[in-house]
């Protein structure tokens, strides 16, 4: 009896250039992973065979086999889900965006304290409260005689005292964020 499909049938199945642009996608997704540093690929949702096989991609120093392990590399990818990798690059990608919106906040917020006046220490001040005041008054005095001094002088374009400034509040950040992480385990225990 021959094998007749239903051309309802014939519609449903992907065409064999969808089914290639998938397995594409695939090996693209596995060249990605190359990329990731071996604490972000531990995070990965992925099996032993393919960590296996992109840590063996690390060693290979031959053109045409690095090209060829990739395609291996993909083949392996068609027999997993490929959303929880996609999931843990977009978590990737909002800690990374989450550091640049922070770095952009602290570079502004200094800025802002080299121009400013006391009222903008206040704020800061009320930002953390946990901040040594002393400090912070010492740092953004110095910062702004440094400022000063480069536009009276403007082959002086040190700043120095404007990075240590900078490395200050983003301590101060770092301190706040781990004791915002700290302070609900404090009150289980």
């Amino acid at each position: 009896m021959p094998k007749n499909t239903p051309i309802e049938d014939l519609e449903e199945l992907p065409s064999k250039t969808a089914q290639k642009q998938v397995m594409h996608d695939l090996q693209a997704l596995g060249e990605k992973l190359l990329d990731l540093t071996p604490k972000q690929l531990e995070k990965m949702p992925i099996d032993d065979n393919l960590r296996n096989a992109i840590e063996e991609a690390g060693r290979i120093k031959s053109r045409g086999a690095l090209k060829r392990h990739k395609q291996f590399i993909g083949k392996l990818m068609r027999d997993i889900d490929p959303d929880p990798i996609l999931a843990q690059f977009a978590l990737f990608e909002s800690a990374h965006q989450m550091l640049n919106k922070t770095f952009h906040h602290l570079e502004e917020l200094r800025e802002e304290l080299i121009a400013g006046g006391k009222d903008i220490i206040g704020n800061v001040i009320s930002e953390y409260p946990t901040i040594d005041k002393q400090k912070l008054r010492q740092l953004v005095k110095n910062a702004k005689k440094e400022h000063e001094r480069n536009l009276i002088q403007p082959t002086d374009t040190s700043n120095k005292q404007g990075r240590l400034l900078f490395r200050f509040l983003r301590t101060q950040e770092q301190s706040e964020l781990e004791g915002t992480v700290d302070a609900p385990d404090a009150e289980i225990d």
